[in-house]
This record gives C-alpha cells, structure tokens and sequence, in this order.
C-alpha cells in the first residue's frame, strides 16, 4: 500500500471502537430527539442535519484532542463554518423564519450550532496552538477570502425572506452559501496528501450526511417559499435548491471511496491503518473532486 510518512499507519483497533461507540450513541440520541422531542415531525429532517454536522465536528475533535497531532485537518474550512454558524445563530436564536416548525426549533436545534460553533473555535485554537507543528499548511494553502466575499455578495442580491428582515434574511444565506463552499479547502487538501486520516473521512462522510438531511428538508421548504411568493420566480427559494445542490455533488464523490474504503477495512485501525488511502482507491493518481 502507499505509505505517506507524515501520516503514519497503526494497526491498532482502538480507534474501530471508539468510532463505532460514536456512531451508537449518535444514532441513539438522533432517535431519542425524533421520537420524543421533536415527535416524528417531518420538520426534525432539518434537526437530523444539524445533529449529523454536530457528529461530524465530533470526530475531527477526537482526532485532534484525543489524538496526537492535525495532519489532515483544514483550518481554512473550520474557518468557514464557524463564520457559517456564527451567520446562523444570529438568525435563529430569536428570529423563527427558518427554524424546524417542531418542537425542536425551540431550543435543540440552536443548541448544535452553538455546540459545533465552539468546537470548531477550539479546534482551530487546538491546532494553531498545540499542533502546530503538525498542521499541513502547504497543502492547505486555498485562497478563501475571495470565496467569503463571493457568498456575502450572493447573499445580499439573492435571499429568501423568511424573517421578512432582510438583514437577517441575508444573514442565514450567507450561512447557507458559506455551507456550500466550506469543505472545498478540506477537499482539496485531502486530494494534495493523498490520504485522509480515519476521523477526517468519518468528518467528511458525516457531514455529507448533513447535507443529504438539509437538502431533503429544503426541497420542501423552498417549494413552500416559492408557492407563497407573489413577484414570478423565486430566486431565494432556487438558491437554496442549488447551494444544496452544489453541497452535495461536492461531497458524494468522497461519500462512494469512503463507502469503497469501509468494506475494504481501511477506516477504522483494522489492520489496514489508520487512514483511507485515496490513491489506493482511486483508479487515478490523485483524488478527483
């Protein structure tokens, strides 16, 4: 197999069972919460979103703090989602525009983006900080401000307007928009290294999780913001159908090597290392995105 020196294998099992235990009680709390708080309401797909990306920043913070260093973690793409979720809570902690209409929109749903917004602030001071010497910043070197300015733009000329303020309207698409190009500089390095450390492709995968969840729910939901827009086309409500669009199609490449690396054992510490190989998988030299 290909080796990268700056990745080293394990054969431990260790890290199997701790993912393994993660994946339990995710799927017990995510059932706990549709069955009980949100009451088996459609509108909890958009919770399950929220509770999939909360996994996901779960596991890039036990490989950062439980672990031993950051290799293959992008600071540049925990910088963007914490500007996303920041955009998000100063929307839906006091305004309801687009919030889950079940119970869950009460409090639970806010709670993960405050919960993933400070982890993600301390994971980026984590790896700035005491891993340092380990992150990759050479591989993960993709210009974001451009791409920060481009979603603020966007937001401003084309959003919803669900909160019927438009300040926070453009707020929570700037989220949405931020959401959409947020692991592009986590792709883009895995595709430089050549292989992702395990909890970084459990990252990767829940968060397209997340965004399968997401764009479920909105499917619907811009339907309705479109049925009840009375100037023609809704451009807000086709934005959010192609930033979903867009956030999935970026993603499902990695989701069908991570699927291929799970049945090959690659994952999970199984013998194989501790890391999913993508040139390995791949029939080409370098991960496609």
């Amino acid at each position: 197999m290909f080796s990268n020196p700056l990745i080293p294998a394990s054969s431990s099992a260790f890290p199997s069972k701790q993912v393994a235990i993660t994946y339990v009680v995710f799927l017990a709390c995510a059932a706990l919460v549709y069955f009980t708080i949100a009451q088996r309401e459609f509108a909890s797909i958009q919770t399950m979103a929220a509770l999939s990306q909360c996994l996901a920043m779960f596991f890039l913070s036990m490989q950062a703090l439980t672990g031993t260093d950051s290799r293959g973690i992008s600071v540049l793409s925990l910088a963007l989602h914490s500007c996303s979720f920041a955009c998000r809570l100063s929307s839906t902690t006091w305004l309801n525009g687009y919030l889950p209409v079940d119970p869950t929109g009460d409090w639970f749903y806010q709670l993960m983006d405050v919960l993933m917004l400070l982890m993600c602030l301390q994971l980026l001071h984590t790896i700035l900080k005491k891993y340092k010497h380990t992150y990759q910043s050479d591989c993960d070197d993709l210009d974001v401000k451009p791409l920060l300015l481009l979603c603020v733009l966007c937001a401003v000329f084309v959003h919803p307007d669900l909160n019927d303020w438009a300040t926070f309207d453009i707020a929570w698409t700037i989220s949405l928009y931020l959401d959409t190009v947020s692991m592009l500089p986590q792709l883009l390095m895995s595709t430089k290294i050549g292989k992702v450390p395990s909890y970084t492709a459990h990252y990767l995968a829940a968060t397209l999780a997340s965004r399968a969840f997401s764009a479920w729910f909105w499917y619907y939901g811009a339907e309705n913001i479109a049925r009840h827009y009375e100037g023609g086309f809704c451009f807000g409500a086709a934005a959010i159908i192609v930033a979903h669009l867009l956030q999935f199609l970026l993603l499902a490449d990695f989701g069908y090597y991570y699927i291929r690396a799970g049945f090959s054992g690659s994952l999970c510490g199984s013998g194989k290392g501790d890391y999913m190989d993508l040139n390995a998988l791949s029939s080409c030299s370098t991960y496609e995105i």
